[in-house]
């Protein structure tokens, strides 16, 4: 299930959210500008967050340097400035983070769909109304779910109903992948002039395409949440 971040927030203390220990936490230094993906371990006493310290940080002194952390906590995603207390290299290098007197959080709920730029190749699976339509042409998704996505055009691609192949290239943690994929046409509309919108589901796809799919959107999901990739 897809979800996004609801449109409230609300102040917590650390304890009452309990992570699980494990977890990713993303951590956002000022000064220098670093940003690093780590793993929540415990806290200690109420007095310090501990996490895990990425390898990419072991020859920089960052201690006393100021940070915004955000990770996931249950079904919230959590926030919270701190400074950087102590790093240890023993018994494993693990980082103490200052206990935040509260914790800013958003409920995530369900929601179908995730913004996404790609260019993707459209085709018409009758052959004389893709000659009709000036088709394949290449496209821009402006979302995308384990359902459908949405296709940005300068001209309609179809129908309602029609039935249009769409070839997708993407990266899935480092590996090319390519598919295509059958999809039905269910709304078109010209959102302004030249612009038309076309929102397209997915037609009985094969179960490794399918597994392919989810991926890629749960990726894209972790990357709107900035849970992917560490920078050095």
């Amino acid at each position: 299930m897809i979800r996004q971040l609801s449109s409230s927030q609300t102040a917590l203390s650390f304890t009452e959210l309990n992570p699980e220990p494990g977890v990713k936490m993303t951590l956002s230094f000022q000064s220098p500008r670093k940003s690093f993906t780590v793993n929540y371990i415990g806290v200690k006493s109420d007095a310090s967050v501990i996490c895990t310290m990425p390898k990419a940080a072991a020859s920089l002194n960052l201690e006393g340097q100021r940070l915004t952390v955000k990770m996931m906590a249950g079904n919230r995603m959590c926030a919270f400035s701190c400074r950087l207390i102590k790093s240890f290299a023993h018994p494993y290098p693990h980082w103490h983070l200052e206990y935040p007197s509260v914790v800013n959080h958003h409920t995530v709920r369900y929601h179908p769909r995730i913004p996404v730029n790609m260019a993707v190749s459209v085709d018409h699976q009758d052959e004389q109304q893709g000659i009709h339509l000036g088709l394949p042409r290449i496209v821009h998704t402006r979302d995308i779910s384990l359902e459908g996505m949405g296709l940005e055009s300068p001209v309609p691609l179809g129908r309602v109903g029609d039935e249009l192949f769409v070839t997708m290239r993407f990266d899935l943690n480092g590996l090319d992948q390519v598919l295509l994929l059958a999809v039905q046409l269910q709304n078109v509309e010209e959102v302004e002039l030249g612009v038309f919108l076309h929102g397209v589901k997915f037609d009985h796809m094969e179960e490794d395409s399918a597994l392919i799919m989810t991926a890629f959107v749960y990726q894209c999901y972790l990357s709107e949440l900035g849970y992917l990739h560490e920078h050095p």
